[in-house]
Order: C-alpha cells, then structure tokens, then sequence
C-alpha cells in the first residue's frame, strides 16, 4: 500500500514535469508572429522554435530504453530536471533566434527523457486491469498543457514578454521534480550496454532528413535538390537502421515489436491523430492573428475549449477501453476527427473566431477517444520485455508527428499565395488523414487485448 502510494505520487510529478515542457510548447506557438516581428526573420524560420524542440525531444525518446536499463530512475529525473531548468534559462535571456533554438532544445531534451517516463511508470507498476485509467488521469493532466499553452503564451507575450513564460513555469517544475525525485521507484532493471553510437546516427540522419526535407519543401518547392536531398538522405538513415538493428542482439529499439499488427494499427492511429493535432496548434493560431487581426492571447484563447474538453475526456475514454475496447472507442474517435476536418476544410476561406473554436472542439474531442488509448492497447499488445522499446516508439513518434506536422503545415503555408488558401490545403490533407484513420479503426480486434 505504502509502494503504491509512492509510485501515485511519482506517476503525478512526472506527468507535472511532462505538463511544463508541452505548456512552453504550445505556448510558444502563438508568439510566432512576434517572434518574426523581433528578429527580423519569416514565419518558416520561426516554426523551427517548435520543430526542433519536437525534434529534440523525439531523438532523446529514441534511447530512452537504453538509458532507462543504464540510469538509476531518480538520477534521470535529476538529469531531466536540470537540462529543464538550464533550457529555460538559457531561452529567457535569448538575443537572437539561434540562442532561442538552443535553449529549446535543451528543454527538448529534458520532455524526452521525463515523457516516456510517466506511462512507463504506468505499465509496469500498474495492475493491467487499471492501466488504461491510470494512463487517461496522467494523459488528462498533460492533455491540460495544449489546453493552457497557447492562452498562457498569449497572455504573458501580449501583456509582459514572451521571455517571461520561461520564468513564471520555473517554480512548478522544480516542485514538481522534487517530489519526483523523493517517491520514485526503481522502474527498469539495471544492465552494462554498450551504447550504440551506429544505430543512433543512422536514425537520427532519418528523422532530421525528413523534417529538414518537408521544411525545404515549402521554401524551394517540390523540384528542388535541397528538398529532394535530405529527403532521400532520411531515407537512406532509416533503411540503414533496419539494415543493422535487424543484425543485433541489443538493438537501439527492437524491431520485433513491428510483429505485433495491433501494435502497428495503434502506432500508425497514434502518429495520425498527433499529426493533425499539432499542425493545427500551429496552423489556428496564426490563422486567427493574421487573417482576422485577433491579439495573441485572444488567437490563443481560440484553442482552450477544445483542449479541455480533451483533458477532461481523456480519464473516461480511458475507463472505456478498459470496458468496451479498442475498436469501438477508436471508431468513435475517427467519427468527430472527419466532423472536424470536413467543417474546418468548407469554411476554410473565411474561418471567423466561433467556426476556429467549434471546429477544434470536435477535433479534440476525437482525439481524446483515439490518442492515450492507442498508446495503452499498443503496449498491451507486446510482452513485458519489450515494453521499454515499445514505449520509446510511441513517445518518439509523438513528438516526431508534432514536428512533422508543424514542418508541413509551415511548408504548405509558405508555397501557398495566402493563408486562406494554404488552410484549405491543409484541411484537404487531413481530411484524408482522417478518412485513414477510420478505415484503420474497423481493423482494430473487437475484445480487448
């Protein structure tokens, strides 16, 4: 009773901790226009505050089974609260966009080691009965974050300095790591490895190549060696980490949770619905401010409704899938996304400030439905040994879609004469998402896994 209480109060702290690095996230999405306006740069420069940040994260959550078997679970807290606290410190005192760059992923670095953390937490320390409970809580309490991001970052940046936000989060953080620090378990058994540095390149050359490659794509245009170039380059990457991982005893991640086909189905749901959530955190806001000439912490504002609804949805749609399963809650989901989508893409031209807030709403509210529980099933679906691998895929490719998503909603945007028209090709590609996302859905097992 005393370890489960213990383990509660860890699973809390490190979803806080989670809760402050995706806040300064989305925060930050909507200071972009100040941002440009400050240093004197464009839009697509920008968007790499986000996309590298993500990126950072998703490279960090790509070894997080490894150091997770090579730390002790307290020191990596310790690790991730200090490169938190550095991260912000070097953010809130940036004089031009490269220190900012720096400063995020630094703090990229931190999410990704503290994110994998609290569902591993959950999967190992929890009975499996409750499992999609306890994920729901901890997904509703960092399901707040985009919730209070972009209003957060609106507010301080319309009334103070973006440079504030860093500040204002540092004490909630450290509390939080404090209590982390105090009641955390061993999670992982601990084991000699040697670092595979080969493996790590390799997928790193793939996940950087086709970010930088999207991110080109909007700036130089789909004929252009440098879109084509690092595009080819992430490619080449993820075929060579297949190649050598599939020869190893220890690979980085384990190709052999890809057996599992429900695995995959989760995964690929997963990707999608993250996908389309962050382009639109990124795409709205922007929207709102330069086409209907709202403030920041009103753009901001725009997205509150929808995002809590999803943080408080997220604990019952969890008791679902412990009740009714997978497929039934997932077809539930994809239903509101292709509302959603099919809304935002028809007024597109002219999204007034209740069509922004309306069409978000329904959006999240489906993602509620397919998101922590796709990672809950996911994981249900694998043995116990590969739990760790399994959780380091599914948290790389949630932040990877955030930046994927970001990437390309900013390089449709720029290739695009304005931005009524680059919104509507973006709400054509989601439709399709969407429309994808259900169809993967009715393949979903009906019993729970």
């Amino acid at each position: 009773m005393i370890e489960q209480k213990h383990t509660n109060f860890a699973i809390f702290a490190t979803a806080v901790l989670a809760f402050c690095g995706v806040l300064l996230e989305t925060a930050m999405n909507v200071t972009f226009p100040t941002l440009v306006a400050q240093f004197h740069t464009t839009l697509n420069a920008v968007q790499w505050v986000t996309t590298g940040y993500l990126l950072a994260v998703a490279a960090t959550m790509m070894i997080t089974g490894f150091i997770e078997s090579r730390m002790q679970t307290r020191q990596l807290v310790v690790c991730a609260l200090g490169l938190f606290v550095l991260g912000g410190a070097i953010c809130a005192v940036s004089i031009n966009l490269a220190m900012l760059l720096i400063g995020r992923i630094v703090q990229g670095l931190a999410t990704g080691l503290i994110m994998p953390l609290v569902f591993a937490l959950i999967m190992v320390k929890v009975p499996r009965a409750q499992q999609g409970r306890y994920v729901g809580i901890a997904g509703m309490l960092i399901a707040l974050a985009p919730s209070l991001g972009p209003s957060y970052g609106g507010f301080v940046t319309q009334v103070a300095s973006w440079r504030l936000s860093f500040c204002l989060i540092m004490p909630v953080a450290l509390i939080a790591g404090v209590i982390a620090i105090v009641n955390m378990p061993q999670v992982f058994p601990q084991q000699k490895m040697v670092f595979p540095v080969g493996q790590f390149a390799l997928l790193l050359l793939g996940l950087i190549g086709i970010i930088v490659g999207f991110n080109q794509l909007g700036a130089s245009g789909l004929n252009s060696l440098s879109t084509w170039t690092p595009l080819l380059l992430g490619l080449l990457g993820l075929i060579g980490y297949v190649k050598v991982a599939s020869k190893q005893t220890h690979p980085l991640i384990a190709l052999t949770i890809f057996h599992s086909r429900q695995f995959n189905l989760a995964l690929g749901l997963y990707f999608s619905v993250q996908f389309m959530q962050l382009g639109q955190t990124f795409l709205l806001p922007n929207y709102a401010q330069l086409v209907n000439h709202l403030g920041s912490f009103s753009a901001g504002a725009s997205l509150l409704v929808g995002s809590f609804a999803s943080a408080i949805l997220s604990p019952f749609t969890g008791h679902w899938l412990d009740r009714f399963g997978i497929r039934r809650v997932a077809l539930c989901g994809s239903l509101f996304l292709l509302t959603a989508n099919g809304l935002l893409l028809i007024f597109s031209q002219a999204l007034s400030t209740g069509l922004i807030v309306g069409g978000y709403l329904l959006y999240m509210i489906g993602f509620s439905f397919i998101f922590n529980n796709a990672l809950t099933y996911g994981l249900q679906n694998l043995p116990n040994k590969l739990t760790p691998d399994g959780n380091a895929a599914f948290n790389t490719m949630q932040q990877y879609a955030g930046s994927l998503g970001t990437a390309s909603v900013s390089a449709v945007l720029a290739a695009t004469t304005t931005i009524t028209s680059g919104t509507r090709a973006v709400y054509v590609g989601m439709l399709m998402i969407s429309i994808l996302v259900l169809i993967g859905s009715f393949n979903f097992n009906k019993q729970t896994a």
